[in-house]
Formats: structure tokens, C-alpha cells, sequence
């Protein structure tokens, strides 16, 4: 049986899998993406590689690659902008730290395998035509709520190798600013980071929330995920900041729906599990801007892959791209 290794990059966490040629996930593992500053940022190469070695000896000590399991090579996904040809990355607005590198010559080099280079998001889509929610739509966009927002695109049943850097959108005209270097864009306001963002200004403002009593009373230690939680718990400002990402989302999504003709919109990443606090805003704001004619028919959906749907696919692609069971899989 042929194995693959997926990685998914991005800016806060970096996911790893191995993955059978059928789509089942054999061994996962998620870690921190490491910290580097620009100064330092010869660095991030040697602490990639001995992730993945770790990960590596972890997979052999189990026995998930073994001599009856071909591993045919490496798929990575990673946030920002790719030049496939070279396999390199020319710019990642969340992980500049990376931007420049070579990456698939460096993982070539270094474990003698084939390697294949893709946007985080674009490998996610890919994932979700293979063995997810897309597996039975031909036209669909996936966006990817993490750290950032990423966007990849499925046309006539073939992922889409364009930038598709939907994050990246103007919404708000001198909006707020961007670590991409614009204003307005539509990551500066839906996702991760401006989750906590519109949290924190809020309470330098004065807002009244429970979040001031959360991380030991420093909101500067406040997360996503401890926005999420205490809205659960009814606290206004948190739910306030979730509605106004399915706000946002929903006029990125009309504006897609506008232009693409699309049928569906997968959306997942590391926030997908505060779905219910956005979807409602998202699905009237989308409905409410979009032509009535192109949008009636577009389903909003979660993703099917949860836990890995990047790493996931970044090995269903590696699969594809060396012509593999995966191009017949995901046709």
C-alpha cells in the first residue's frame, strides 16, 4: 500500500499525517509552528525538518511505515502566496519568516522523497474534493478560518492554481490594517487574529465582558478560543465579535458567489468549531448581497475534514501530481 506524508503550515499550528492512498488517515499530529523573527530566520528550516523527523521516528516506533507501506512523498500546504514551478514561497503574511525559502528543494535534499508545494488553503480545497463535503460537487470554494483566512477554489472538478487569496479582499475601504501591508482586508476581520483583535480594542475602550477576568486578568493573553468559550457562557462582546465575523464572511462569500457561479462553500480551519455563533449572520448577509438568481442554489457547508483537511489534502495533492489513485479518486 502507498502512504503520503501531509503537512498543513500555518500560522499558529502545523499539522502532520500520514495518509493511505484511499484518504484514511493512518497517523496525526499537531504542533506548535515555531516562532521566528526575521533575524533569525535560517532557523526555521532546520526546526521543520526535525518536526518532521520526529514525527517520522513516532510513525516507524508504530509501525504506520513499515516495508509493506510505500511512503511515495511529501505534500505541504503553507499559508501564502507559491511559486510552484520552483517550489519556493514568495510571500507568507502570517509566517514571514518562511517568505524567500526554497522549501521543496530543502525536503527534497533532506528525506530523498518527492515533494509537492501548495497553498494551505488550496491543498484544503483539494482535500475536500478527494474524500470530503466536495467529493460530489464539481464548483465550489473552500475558505479556511485560522490565524488568517485562506480561500481555494474546485472549477469543472479540477482545483484552481491561482493565488485565490480571498483573506486578502478589500472589504472595508481604509479598514483596518493588514499583516499582508493593505487596509480593510477581509482576514482583518474575520479570523483568528481579529477575532482577538476587536476583542482586546473593545476592552481598551472600556467594554464591560467577562474576558476580564479570563488569562489572569492580562487581556493581551486572551485567544480565540477563550473568546469562544466565554460567549458560550452569554458574554455580549464575544458573541458581538462572532456575529460580526459571519457579517463580514457573508459579504466576502455574496462577492464570490457574484463572480464565480459557484454551488457551494465549504468553509473549515481552526475555527470551524464556533460554526453555530457565525453561520446565522453568514448565511443572511450572503443572501441579502448576492444576486438572487446565482445564489439561491449555493449550499453553506462545514467541512467534512475537521482535524486535518489541510494535511489531508497536501497528500491527496502529492498523490495526484505524481499521477497516483488520487487523481481517480477526487475525478
Amino acid at each position: 500500500m502507498k502512504i503520503a506524508i501531509g503537512l498543513d503550515i500555518g500560522g499558529t499550528n502545523t499539522k502532520t499525517v500520514i495518509v493511505s492512498e484511499n484518504g484514511e488517515v493512518l497517523l496525526s499530529h499537531k504542533s506548535p509552528t515555531p516562532v521566528i523573527t526575521e533575524k533569525d530566520k535560517e532557523k526555521i528550516e532546520n526546526l521543520l525538518i526535525n518536526n518532521l523527523k520526529d514525527f517520522l521516528n513516532e510513525a516507524s516506533a508504530k509501525k504506520v511505515i513499515s516495508g509493506a507501506r510505500e511512503v511515495s512523498g511529501i505534500g505541504i500546504g503553507i499559508a501564502g502566496l507559491i511559486d510552484r514551478k520552483h517550489g519556493r514561497i514568495i510571500q507568507s503574511p502570517n509566517i514571514s519568516a518562511i517568505n524567500g525559502l526554497a522549501m521543496r528543494d530543502i525536503f527534497e535534499k533532506e528525506f530523498s522523497l518527492p515533494v509537492t508545494l501548495e497553498n494551505d488553503a488550496n491543498a484544503y480545497a483539494y482535500g475536500e474534493k478527494w474524500i470530503g463535503a466536495g467529493k460530489d460537487l464539481d464548483n465550489f470554494i473552500v475558505l479556511t478560518l485560522g490565524t488568517g483566512l485562506g480561500g481555494g477554489l474546485i472549477y469543472k472538478g479540477q482545483l484552481y492554481e491561482g493565488p485565490m487569496e480571498v483573506g486578502h479582499m478589500t472589504i472595508v475601504p481604509s479598514g483596518r490594517y493588514c499583516t499582508c501591508g493593505s487596509s480593510g482586508c477581509l482576514e482583518s476581520y474575520a479570523s483568528g487574529r481579529a477575532i482577538v483583535d476587536r476583542a482586546v480594542s473593545s476592552l481598551e475602550k472600556g467594554t464591560d465582558s467577562l474576558l476580564l477576568k479570563c488569562c489572569d486578568g492580562n487581556i493581551y493573553k486572551i485567544t480565540p478560543e477563550v473568546i469562544y468559550e466565554t460567549a458560550l457562557d452569554g458574554d455580549s462582546l464575544c458573541r458581538e465579535v462572532f456575529r460580526e465575523v459571519g457579517q463580514f464572511l457573508g459579504i466576502g462569500i455574496a462577492n464570490l458567489i457574484n463572480i464565480l457561479g459557484i454551488d457551494a462553500v465549504i468553509i473549515g480551519g481552526g475555527l470551524i468549531g464556533a460554526w453555530d455563533m457565525f453561520i446565522e449572520e453568514l448565511s443572511k448577509e450572503a443572501q441579502k448581497r448576492a444576486f438572487k438568481l446565482l445564489s439561491t442554489d449555493v449550499k453553506i457547508l462545514k467541512t467534512a475534514l475537521t482535524k486535518d483537511g489541510g494535511s489531508i489534502g497536501a497528500a491527496g495533492l502529492l498523490f495526484s501530481r505524481l499521477g497516483g489513485v488520487s487523481d481517480q479518486a477526487a475525478s
